[in-house]
């Protein structure tokens, strides 16, 4: 009688081990079946919110959503990181220069401001340098994903439309807006150096003779089609660029 209560006891262990085994994989097994399900959902908040939009827009995540895509809210934080540093950039540079040529609307504002434009456009020949970096940080960050294919598949759409093309079109604006700011301090220095040989009225200017005319119409022959073009690409960066 003595004897037998230690096989009672190895018994009870030997039953117990595979329960414990079959429970941890029971509940490794369900874990693991979110994944399916969250991609899913993230998936279709690309399809429906950026991709089916005809417009850029880059919606933040609710707390629902980010519970809904898991670990996915990180690959989604890639752009809306991007776009975050791209709105500080653009809020410290182009704003300010937009309203300093907006607020040049006569001959003499032009000359009074033309210390303020030269500076803008000494400063603005590095701000392309921080958008090519930001530009660069992304892609380093999106090469890093490790996607199933169904939505890599989707994310590369919504990266190209979110990110590759408003870098594409900000590096243009900032390619032309130097040329721009040069050219106009250029247009207030040559009338400057006219003195009294020019007549200022308003917006209209009366060159003493021809070959004044002449040089000052060639710095007009070249900004005119450069600010239009810039003109048209700030439009479509501010529809891209959110």
């Amino acid at each position: 009688m003595m004897h037998s209560a230690p096989r009672l006891q190895t018994s009870h262990r030997v039953f117990l081990l595979p329960f414990m085994m079959l429970l941890m994989i029971v509940i490794l097994s369900g874990c693991g079946d979110k994944e399916p399900a969250q991609r899913k959902a993230f998936i279709d908040f690309l399809q429906s919110r950026i991709l089916d939009k005809p417009v850029l827009a880059v919606p933040q995540l609710t707390e629902a959503q980010k519970k809904d895509f898991g670990d996915y809210t990180k690959d989604y934080a890639i752009i809306t990181g991007f776009h975050h540093q791209m709105n500080i950039e653009l809020d410290s540079s182009l704003v300010p220069v937009f309203a300093g040529m907006n607020g040049v609307n006569s001959v003499s504002n032009l000359l009074e401001q033309r210390d303020d434009l030269k500076k803008m456009a000494d400063s603005s020949e590095r701000w392309k340098e921080k958008i090519v970096l930001l530009k660069t940080q992304a892609d380093t960050q999106h090469a890093a994903l490790k996607q199933p294919e169904d939505l890599k598949k989707v994310y590369d759409q919504v990266y190209e439309k979110t990110i590759v093309k408003p870098s594409a079109v900000t590096e243009q604006v900032f390619d032309l807006l130097p040329q721009v700011l040069n050219l106009i301090v250029a247009k207030a220095d040559f009338i400057k150096s006219q003195g009294k040989n020019v007549t200022i009225t308003g917006n209209r200017l009366q060159f003493a003779n021809q070959k004044q005319l002449d040089k000052y119409n060639a710095i007009q022959q070249q900004l005119v089609p450069l600010n239009a073009q810039l003109m048209q690409l700030s439009r479509q960066m501010q529809q891209m660029v959110r």
